[in-house]
């Protein structure tokens, strides 16, 4: 395992991330740019990058998935755990996934971010003590906690793209339209201005981009009505945002 001393100040959560939340180009980038902007510091091992590959989307080359990964080594060279092989054997995990808990453990990270919550049985104290959190959750949880920090990285994420989506409201619309990400969509449309919420039919009715000054029919029920128009409140300014990896 490299040396990590630049990275244990503690002020950025340690999350290993599993092969099914990274295997697919959205939820890789959407984590990648997190960790970019340093909302938390991310970990993996060969093994498991060695899964991405052999699982990775259809219609994905193993040329582009090996671009992929060798950008994230590039980018980020702690990632790599190593040197877990002596805790694998007693990982409190399903067979398959055993060596996942146990790079975790050896990468002393704060949680676990996998689709596969059930195969794991990590317990909350000892050697094996992991929090288990599906992406959502991870995603969720750092937006409630850092929402500036977070909301700055997607727009950062939409900036750099050459492709769509390359505004948050496609972002958003793009996300709700993926079960695992759906969740993580409907709380960031909430936080962002108006201007910028996305139209998918998943997303909650009240946060859906509205016409300007037509207010969605569910607040309309119950907002009481009103004689003065009162002022509009004006969106939060992102902070300055960092130049994202070109990928």
């Amino acid at each position: 395992m490299s040396d990590r001393a630049s990275l244990r100040g503690r002020h950025r959560e340690y999350a290993f991330l599993d092969a099914n939340v990274i295997r697919g180009q959205l939820t890789n980038d959407i984590l990648m740019t997190l960790a970019e902007h340093k909302v938390y510091a991310p970990f993996w091992s060969q093994p498991v990058l060695d899964e991405m590959r052999r699982n990775r989307p259809p219609g994905v080359s193993e040329e582009k998935i090996d671009r992929r990964i060798a950008t994230m080594n590039d980018f980020f060279p702690d990632a790599m755990v190593s040197g877990f092989d002596e805790l694998t054997e007693n990982s409190p995990a399903d067979p398959k996934d055993k060596h996942v808990l146990a790079a975790a453990v050896q990468s002393k990270s704060d949680v676990l971010v996998t689709e596969n919550t059930k195969d794991f049985h990590a317990p909350t104290s000892g050697p094996y003590a992991m929090r288990v959190e599906r992406l959502s959750q991870f995603l969720n949880r750092h937006l409630d906690e850092r929402p500036a920090q977070v909301i700055s990285a997607m727009q950062t994420l939409v900036d750099r793209n050459r492709r769509d989506p390359r505004t948050m409201s496609a972002l958003i619309d793009k996300m709700a339209d993926q079960q695992e990400l759906r969740s993580f969509a409907n709380k960031l449309n909430g936080m962002v201005p108006p201007e910028q919420r996305g139209n998918h039919e998943a997303l909650a009715p009240g946060q859906r981009a509205a016409l300007d000054g037509i207010a969605p029919a569910s607040e309309a029920a119950t907002k009481p009505p009103s004689n003065d128009h009162g002022q509009r409140q004006q969106a939060p300014q992102q902070p300055n945002r960092d130049r994202g990896v070109d990928r």
